[in-house]
């Protein structure tokens, strides 16, 4: 047991119950994705297609994949995480994504964060994606690559938008500082994902530095 918990008895992110960080009632409780879904995008589908017309909307990521629906002990959860700077939840929270990836087959040689802007950062005091990346990086023996996913200017927030303004705020807004990718296979890492706006743009940025397939995943999925 680390001395912070000690000192601070863990509190579920879904219903506050001391005792762990997501308690395994929570844990019952968290929907997963369920079949059928777009084999590109991971979307949940009405019907058994094969694809979901979003390789129009999404042309640089070879796929994206997210664990849980974006609702009930989730929601409360990824809230916390990320709003209230309950940072222990990235460890429950990236086993929740590590385990539909492993069933999924999914895996890449370098995993990375959707980076935030600098004056995002200073304002939330840290990158929730950094943290879940480095917690699927530990579970998935993944390595970091040399180099860094940046964010080149500020972007407005998402929540509220419509698909094409998403996509609108996040063109060009990623660049691939280090050195050349070389064809390499990466995973782009973020809390939760709605159109996959974000996720693309910096598989745009990661495809433009020389990388190979580029999977977007997500802990969470909202349904749009």
């Amino acid at each position: 047991m680390h001395l912070f918990d000690l000192l601070l008895p863990p509190r579920c992110g879904g219903c506050r119950r001391v005792g762990s960080w997501l308690c395994a009632h929570c844990r019952e409780r968290i929907r997963r994705l369920e079949e059928p879904l777009c084999r590109r995008c991971g979307v949940e589908l009405a019907s058994a297609r094969r694809e979901c017309g979003c390789r129009a909307r999404l042309p640089s990521l070879s796929r994206l994949r997210s664990a849980v629906a974006y609702e009930g002990p989730a929601e409360a959860a990824i809230h916390r995480f990320k709003y209230e700077g309950w940072r222990r939840l990235a460890g429950p929270l990236a086993q929740l994504l590590a385990e539909r990836l492993v069933v999924e087959g999914v895996s890449a040689r370098w995993v990375v964060a959707v980076p935030l802007h600098r004056d995002r950062r200073r304002q939330r005091g840290f990158n929730q994606a950094d943290l879940l990346a480095a917690e699927l990086r530990r579970r998935l023996v993944i390595a970091l690559p040399a180099g860094e996913l940046v964010r080149t200017r500020p972007t407005p927030p998402q929540v509220g938008n419509d698909r094409r303004t998403r996509h609108e705020n996040v063109r060009n807004a990623f660049a691939w500082r280090g050195p050349a990718l070389n064809g390499e296979s990466i995973i782009v890492v973020d809390d939760v994902a709605t159109t996959g706006a974000t996720l693309d743009a910096c598989a745009s940025a990661l495809k433009g530095a020389g990388s190979g397939p580029v999977t977007g995943v997500s802990v969470a999925r909202v349904n749009v």
